[in-house]
């Protein structure tokens, strides 16, 4: 059974999508390129990014800096302090030699000793008492005197003193009849080359916020000091630039991290020791890393809201300019797009340079491929009109052959070597444009094949012009009569001589004269040559042929007007006129 008509099996059930259409195409799909604006942020990011970086670099490097300078000034500050708490024990060291060297202890005027003394400590928060060898205690100018009968408590102290007769330094205790904590100072009193008593001198530890109440710090810097024992000597931190104690601290192994309190920074501290060689007290001195962190916190603050703040500068300025590039752009697409079209494409009008020149280049390729169109159909229409006399001369050669010939192969052979004439003609015409040929080039060209370039054949004349027909017509006549002299005439015998001459004024002339050739005799009849070199060439030109068969040699002479060979602009038939018609 024939199934004519019917599309192949599954042909027409479901249709071909985009993809097989790119496909059939020999496209492939794409990525949607980055735009304009994704570049110019891209660009800015690259140059932000490594800014931001090195920013944060320097903020990391100050970090360590701030620490380092931190820790030198925390152990500096560690030093002044416990200076200053030696400073003030080496004063009141001196003022205990001043009172041990006093003449009523050489006499034991110790009543006079007693007024005396407790007039020079009276308002420095300092008591003196007088020691023997059995721990007695001889004066006190915090009581009366005698004082009531009473030992010294502290007497690995004084004992220590009578052994070394050097001065000695007690740690802190609460004197329960002062009410506060103090420290001690022994001084041996020499009565000769023994010790006769032991001087010791008691002065409350809350005399030393005096002395480092004059340290200008930062704020919750911290000190405590604390004696041999561990037991708190002193603590302090810092307020409104100044040292300020802290009596809330714990008498019994006290910490630093006590001393600072809780201020919500942490326990991360940093701090620095130092050990007094007078008094054996250890100085401390802290901050919290977060004080010293502020300053690093507030530049990467800073940084954060900098970056974020150049960041959306960034983002601002690659929308505004990469819209601005865009736009110019866009319309640059649009103007190739016109030219891809055969539109007229203008200029855009922008204030980018590189932009304007780009489309004044397009601009100016648009009008060159309009004019390169109207020139390529300006030439189609001239191939067409040439063309058409081609055909037509062709046709009118191909009927006057058919009728002068005797049979085909005459017919054939007539026909062949006009259309060769023809063809040479047409390739001289073509190597100008179709706009003309010298009579120098046509000669030479249509006598090729004859020996044109030996002593038989000599053309001269001056440089003229021919246009298109009268190159084909006044072809045809040259090669004709150059066939008939190769077969009858002057150069059918090597002494025969053919001249060509042509001269121009009013009308164009040109002759063919031979000579030294065979005799000549009038042919009986006229043939296809007669017609060419006689009616066709006078008719298709509008001038005369005077044909000389002279005994000598055959003479034959074109008179024309110049108009009817020189170019002139023609009247296509597009634009009301007719095609030229071939000599009949």
């Amino acid at each position: 059974m024939r199934t004519e008509g019917r599309p192949a099996a599954g042909a027409g059930r479901r249709s071909a999508g985009p993809g097989a259409r790119l496909r059939r195409l020999g496209l492939k799909r794409r990525w949607r390129r980055p735009t304009l604006v994704v570049h110019l942020l891209t660009f800015a990011l690259m140059v932000l990014v490594p800014a931001l970086l090195f920013s944060a670099y320097l903020i990391v490097q100050f970090s360590q800096q701030q620490q380092e300078i931190a820790a030198a000034q925390v152990n500096d500050t560690a030093e002044i302090v416990s200076n200053a708490i030696d400073r003030e024990i080496y004063g009141l060291m001196t003022s205990g030699r001043v009172l041990a060297a006093s003449p009523t202890l050489v006499d034991d005027r110790l009543a006079e000793f007693n007024d005396r003394t407790a007039q020079a400590l009276a308002g420095t928060m300092t008591t003196a008492e007088l020691v023997d060898h059995g721990m007695a205690v001889l004066v006190d100018t915090q009581d009366r005197f005698p004082p009531p009968s009473a030992h010294f408590s502290d007497t690995p102290l004084i004992q220590r003193v009578f052994d070394t007769h050097q001065p000695a330094i007690s740690g802190v205790s609460f004197r329960k009849k002062r009410g506060e904590f103090v420290y001690q100072v022994a001084l041996p009193v020499k009565k000769g080359s023994d010790v006769g008593y032991v001087l010791v001198l008691s002065k409350a530890t809350t005399s030393f916020e005096a002395v480092i109440a004059d340290r200008n710090l930062p704020s919750r810097w911290s000190a405590i000091i604390k004696d041999a024992a561990g037991k708190r000597v002193f603590a302090a931190v810092t307020s409104d630039g100044r040292m300020r104690a802290r009596q809330s601290v714990s008498y019994d192994n006290p910490s630093i991290v006590e001393t600072i309190g809780n201020t919500g920074m942490g326990t991360d501290l940093i701090e620095a020791s130092t050990v007094s060689a007078l008094s054996g007290w250890t100085t401390t001195v802290a901050v919290p890393s977060a004080v010293i962190g502020r300053p690093v916190m507030r530049s990467w603050l800073l940084l954060i809201g900098a970056g974020a703040l150049l960041l959306a500068f960034s983002v601002a300025l690659g929308i505004t300019f990469g819209r601005r590039l865009a736009e110019p752009i866009r319309k640059l697409s649009s103007q190739a797009g016109l030219i891809g079209r055969g539109e007229p494409a203008t200029m855009i009008a922008t204030d980018i340079a590189e932009i304007a020149e780009v489309s004044r280049v397009l601009a100016q390729a648009s009008r060159e491929r309009r004019e390169a169109e109207e020139q390529n159909r300006f030439l189609m229409r001239e191939m067409s009109h040439r063309a058409k006399n081609q055909y037509a001369l062709i046709a009118a050669i191909a009927r006057r052959a058919a009728n002068e010939s005797a049979d085909t192969t005459q017919f054939l052979a007539t026909l062949s070597e006009a259309l060769n004439s023809l063809a040479r003609s047409a390739d001289l015409l073509s190597s100008g444009g179709w706009e003309s040929v010298s009579v120098g080039d046509l000669v030479k060209s249509q006598l090729k094949a004859f020996g044109t370039g030996n002593e038989q054949i000599v053309s001269r004349g001056p440089t003229i012009a021919l246009n298109p027909t009268a190159a084909q017509t006044i072809g045809l006549a040259l090669h004709e009569l150059a066939t008939n002299a190769a077969k009858y005439g002057a150069l059918s015998v090597p002494e025969g001589k053919v001249l060509i001459e042509w001269t121009c004024g009013d009308r164009f002339r040109l002759s063919w004269r031979e000579s030294g050739g065979p005799p000549v005799t009038p042919p009986r009849h006229s043939g296809f040559g007669t017609l060419v070199t006689q009616k066709m060439t006078a008719r298709g030109l509008g001038g005369s042929v005077d044909m000389d068969y002279a005994a000598t040699g055959v003479v034959w002479t074109l008179t024309v007007p110049i108009e009817a060979v020189v170019p002139a602009p023609e009247v296509h038939p597009e634009e009301g006129g007719e095609a030229a018609s071939a000599p009949s």
